[in-house]
């Protein structure tokens, strides 16, 4: 039975993208969870990190820009000594791993490693898409049911927004595409106004509704927007365990990138674009949509 963390979650307040500050930061959150959570599930919330410290990674083996942003959990030196000890590797198999290394799945070093080993880097976007291929690979297996199930919606929304960038711009997109599901076939081979996905995928037409509008702003909020619904839905039944933690984490991270920015402007975006959803959207009865709180 997973761990309930009882007091460190009914000590958590309520958040919502409506917000104009937030009680603590992400590092705030993560200091607190460090000191609460079993070793196992901290290393969770760790993961969902994944994603940007592995392009941040390939930023420091690619020497491009170095600015990780206020996230960033590793530095550019510590990426530099990474890939140093896999270029060792190259040479030296049997030489030991330093620890803190120990947190990453294995494709992390393997990747780097292949990378090092061809006689050019590939172009860039082609190392990414073969760590994002990976990347994903990982997350569909993973014992946790979040990390899986938000990671899976991650990928959909990626694979939908290349699929419609691409048909709009004409680009042969398909090699862009991550995964091998029937999802992504549809994508990916169909001429279908709809990819033929019809009604029995839901999620391509909440995208589509937030794809058609036309200031790239609204689009980025109402993304996140819906990223925040689907964690409601998929942690309703969840009330003290690991996966509301996660789920907490994870809207955390959005409403603070948000706050980052303009302030009045975010808050004028997000009443637009929640109006919007709320008369286009399907969610589930139990959530009250209220477009003013305050």
């Amino acid at each position: 039975m997973a761990k309930q963390y009882y007091y460190f979650i009914a000590g958590l307040p309520a958040i919502s993208m409506d917000d104009s500050k937030l009680a603590y930061s992400p590092e705030q959150f993560r200091e607190q969870a460090r000191a609460q959570l079993s070793e196992g599930d901290y290393r969770l919330i760790e993961l969902l990190h994944l994603p940007s410290e592995l392009a941040n990674l390939l930023k420091v083996l690619y020497k491009k820009a170095t600015d990780f942003g206020p996230e960033a959990l590793y530095d550019h030196a510590f990426w530099q000594e990474f890939i140093d000890h896999h270029k060792h590797l190259i040479s030296n198999p049997s030489a030991p791993e330093p620890p803190e290394y120990s947190a990453f799945p294995s494709f992390v070093g393997d990747m780097v490693i292949d990378l090092l080993k061809e006689e050019d880097l590939p172009p860039y976007p082609t190392a990414e898409h073969r760590l994002l291929q990976a990347l994903f690979a990982f997350y569909a297996e993973h014992t946790n049911r979040f990390i899986r199930e938000w990671f899976n919606l991650e990928r959909n929304i990626k694979n939908i927004l290349v699929a419609l960038n691409g048909r709009n711009h004409k680009l042969d997109y398909a090699k862009y595409l991550i995964g091998e599901d029937d999802t992504v076939k549809n994508l990916a081979h169909s001429h279908a106004a709809d990819f033929g996905l019809g009604k029995e995928h839901p999620l391509f037409d909440n995208v589509l509704r937030i794809y058609d509008q036309n200031n790239i702003l609204y689009r980025e909020r109402g993304y996140d927007i819906l990223r925040n619904k689907w964690i409601d839905e998929e942690n309703f039944f969840d009330y003290f365990n690991i996966d509301r933690l996660l789920g907490y984490y994870s809207k955390l991270r959005i409403i603070h990138r948000w706050l980052r920015a303009d302030a009045d402007l975010g808050k004028e975006v997000f009443h637009d674009t929640l109006n919007k959803l709320e008369n286009s959207f399907e969610f589930p009865e139990d959530f009250n949509i209220k477009i003013k709180q305050k």
